[in-house]
């Protein structure tokens, strides 16, 4: 018999599924690798719900489950109850309630340990619960009511559509989807609707709701709708299945998950696109145009040099340096270096700066390395020539003098701690930090202005090419900036789900970004569109890097390379 997976909750790279027979899944790295969890049931589970290390599970014939550490151990409590419970909701503050057939409701105010019998808004099918930005607890009843329990009396509200089943809510947004393909959203509690078809014509099983105005809806017959604007406008994803899809569950980090019948459909983008991931033992593939590279080692730092050069830096001072794509590595180490964090480099130049005590430089193409003196907290370094380069060190712009042997600190009208640096031609230089902040120069550094971004965000990420730069940060949701004019004025061109840390473009105008939770993006029409692509990790992706040929990604012990096509495929 084949496991329906029926729910889906999770924290970061923990994920939890829970489905038919009691099984239940576990997995800690983002759903690389999944470990089944031993429970005391042969029931089905039907529900998640967590709130911190607690988690309850909720399932046929009154099951109710519960977990204090992350489900790794659950115990089976009693409730009383006999009836199927189909839907489970959970507060920071460790009250739950747990609804099911017959109007059966149950309560608890100890994270899920102890159970009793809850007030009932009427003989309903309950199908789904959730909590509302009151912390009041929601039930979604079949028959097309939302009942909703304040203290100990429900308020019951009528829902639009036919046979709703699926419920999500967050701020002041409620948003229910039903037999038909609807969603139905309500912004006063249930008083009054707006419905909107998502044109897929099954029944909603599971809504997610993120933040911007993101929902994702999923279903019968494979059905996987996205809407970026609240469920007023809809659109199909381009990956099919006929198996039911019976969960939805996301977090403000891009990450995505639809469970039910046969693989998950994950994205890592915000929705934007999804692939499909088999949740069971053992490793998630690596499907699409990238390709894994071995290479030992815990790597913060990728500069890419052409034709198959590459050099990577890391933890404890390592180095490694490959001059065949990957097939072979020297590997050195630079003592009192620390952590290295980024590397750039012009010909046999290589710079590197990090946490250490001292930040670095080679000038044979890394086969001997000399102390460049500076402030620790090396985040970002770049250049344009062997004598001209600049880094962010301890939050401030510094630049390379004294025949490269010393890094300056520059006066910067910037009390934000800046975190990139892009030196261009000209004399001009960018970097980019927290708040928004952007500053520029075009003396190399003798005078700074601060130009206006238009952002908030905690811009970590700069690319440029001539008079076009592109900058992006996040967290949760990223802006994405663009500048035609070299920096000196700024317009956000897209917002992406997921905390960008690193930008790329080629000579061809395609332009790469990744970052936390195996975020991968690319885009070929000047950023203000991106497509996901699977990197097949759910770690941060630090750094992306590229010459004509080849496009590479470095992450949590992970090195990914496409070998590049620019922009058609």
């Amino acid at each position: 018999m084949s496991i329906r997976h029926s729910a889906v909750w999770g924290r970061g790279r923990l994920i939890v599924i829970a489905g038919s027979e009691g099984h239940v899944l576990r997995s800690e790295d983002g759903g690389q690798r999944w470990k089944r969890v031993q429970t005391s049931t042969r029931q089905d589970l039907s529900a998640l719900a967590g709130a911190g290390a607690a988690l309850i599970a909720a399932g046929h014939c009154g099951t109710l489950l519960s977990s204090r550490d992350d489900g790794q151990r659950w115990s089976d409590v009693g409730c009383g109850a006999t009836a199927d419970l189909r839907g489970v909701a959970l507060r920071d503050d460790g009250e739950a309630i747990a609804v099911g057939l017959g109007g059966t409701v149950l309560r608890s105010g100890d994270h899920g340990q102890t159970w009793g019998a809850g007030p009932s808004p009427g003989d309903l099918c309950l199908e789904a619960a959730a909590v509302d930005a009151e912390g009041r607890f929601l039930a979604l009843a079949l028959e097309g009511q939302l009942a909703i329990l304040q203290g100990a009396t429900w308020t019951r509200h009528k829902v639009p559509g036919r046979s709703p089943r699926a419920l999500c809510a967050r701020g002041g947004l409620v948003i229910v989807g039903d037999g038909d393909g609807h969603a139905h959203a309500s912004r006063d509690g249930g008083a009054s609707w707006e419905s909107h078809s998502t044109g897929t014509g099954r029944s909603i099983k599971a809504l997610w709701l993120g933040a911007a105005g993101l929902v994702i809806a999923s279903g019968e017959g494979g059905i996987l709708a996205v809407s970026d604007d609240e469920g007023r406008t809809w659109r199909r994803t381009a990956l099919r299945s006929d198996q039911h899809r019976c969960a939805a569950w996301g977090d403000d980090e891009g990450a995505i998950w639809c469970v039910g019948d046969g693989p998950a459909a994950r994205s890592l983008d915000g929705g934007k696109s999804f692939t499909k991931v088999p949740v069971q033992a053992g490793d998630a593939p690596l499907d699409g145009p990238w390709e894994k590279v071995p290479v030992r080692g815990k790597f913060r730092g990728l500069w890419v040099q052409g034709q198959g050069r590459v050099v990577l830096v890391g933890d404890g001072g390592t180095i490694a340096r490959t001059h065949d794509g990957g097939q072979t590595w020297e590997r050195s180490a630079v003592e009192d270096a620390g952590a290295l964090i980024s590397v750039w480099g012009s010909g046999e130049t290589i710079l590197a700066v990090g946490e250490g005590v001292s930040q670095i430089r080679t000038e044979d193409g890394g086969r001997s390395w000399i102390e460049v003196t500076g402030k620790p907290g090396g985040a970002s370094v770049h250049g344009q020539n062997e004598t001209r380069a600049f880094a962010v060190l301890d939050g401030r712009i510094c630049r390379l003098v004294a025949g490269g042997s010393r890094w300056l600190e520059l006066e910067v009208p910037s009390e934000p701690r800046l975190r990139a640096v892009w030196a261009g031609p000209e004399q001009r230089v960018v970097a980019v930090g927290s708040g928004g902040t952007i500053v520029r120069t075009i003396d190399d550094g003798a005078t700074w202005e601060v130009a206006e971004s238009g952002s908030s965000r905690d811009l970590s990420a700069i690319w440029g090419r001539g008079d076009e730069l592109f900058v992006a940060g996040g967290p949760g949701v990223s802006d994405v900036l663009r500048s035609r004019d070299g920096g000196a004025t700024w317009a956000v061109v897209a917002q992406v789900s997921g905390s960008l840390r690193s930008l790329w473009g080629d000579d061809a105008g395609t332009l790469w970004a990744c970052g936390a939770r195996g975020v991968l993006l690319r885009s070929i029409d000047g950023g203000h569109t991106w497509r996901g692509e699977a990197s097949g990790t759910w770690g941060t992706l630090f750094e992306v890097r590229g010459d004509g040929a080849e496009v590479w990604a470095l992450g949590e012990n992970l090195l990914l390379r496409r070998r590049h096509r620019a922009s058609t495929d």
